[in-house]
């Protein structure tokens, strides 16, 4: 179990960590954030290791929550969610050097009127907010994190889309190696959620957020774009997405290429300059 940094020409830039469950290791795959100075903060279990871009770890801290989902980046502080109590997103802030709770919100299901009376992981605003997508189709706001009502919007071009053979395929290959298995046709006739199931929202350098959705997701793959709560436009990008990170002007997707004669959907990572975008 080991971590593989590569530059954007296929070469390795590092080589972090291992299994096991000492120092530098890791008892499953991590979850990574990006931190400052090139560095690599990788969670696993209840253990935050942070490597340099040489791959050489530079501390350990034993966080008191396990199975943090993390935020995509760090500084001083680490923004994340966990599931508490009936399976309850619950945010936090945490202090990276000490592993110290700074603040937490647990109970938010119970404060939010969505459709479902929920929300799935959301993210941390630059302005001191958070925004989580919800249910089939909602975007909830917070303007300040201890805001006692957020904002819920449905997305004025939001239509319902069902899953294509894309959708299905992957739903039938997940249900070959789990235990826990959705029922096919019942997935084929429900509408597809507007968001992507995991980490689909983040902000850019300009405060913008970005929605990644499962609209279409056969041929090409679609991101929303709001400033503040409006919608100002879309991004499309070729192939499945799977999932996405933005640094500065770069965006760089995972996605699936179009299967080839054998059935094989092969990943590959595509770069982005987004320094002309003009979306505002």
């Amino acid at each position: 179990m080991r971590i593989r940094c590569f530059s954007r020409a296929g070469a390795v830039v590092g080589v972090f960590g291992r299994e096991g469950e000492g120092p530098g290791e890791f008892s499953g795959p991590p979850g990574l954030v990006r931190g400052p100075d090139g560095t690599v903060g990788a969670i696993s279990e209840d253990r935050l290791t942070i490597f340099d871009p040489t791959g050489v770890m530079v501390s350990e801290t034993k966080l008191p929550i396990a199975y943090l989902q993390p935020s995509r980046t760090f500084g001083k502080t680490i923004h994340g969610q966990h599931f508490g109590g009936a399976a309850e997103v619950t945010p936090v802030e945490m202090d990276v050097a000490t592993g110290e709770v700074l603040w937490e919100r647990p109970g938010l299901d119970s404060e939010v009127n969505t459709e479902c009376n929920g929300v799935a992981l959301g993210v941390a605003s630059p302005t001191g907010g958070w925004t989580f997508p919800a249910c089939q189709r909602e975007l909830v706001f917070f303007r300040h994190r201890d805001d006692p009502t957020p904002t819920i919007i449905i997305p004025s071009h939001y239509a319902e889309e069902f899953p294509n053979e894309r959708d299905i395929a992957e739903i039938e290959n997940r249900n070959s190696r789990s235990a826990f298995r959705l029922d096919v046709e019942t997935y084929r006739r429900t509408p597809k959620r507007n968001h992507l199931r995991y980490r689909s929202l983040t902000y850019d350098d300009h405060g913008r957020l970005w929605v990644a959705t499962e609209r279409d997701r056969a041929l090409s793959s679609y991101l929303d774009l709001y400033v503040g709560t409006e919608y100002v436009g879309s991004v499309r990008i070729r192939d499945r997405l799977i999932g996405y990170d933005l640094y500065r002007s770069t965006f760089v997707a995972l996605v699936e290429r179009e299967p080839d004669a054998a059935g094989i959907a092969w990943r590959a990572a595509d770069w982005y300059d987004i320094e002309r975008l003009d979306i505002n």
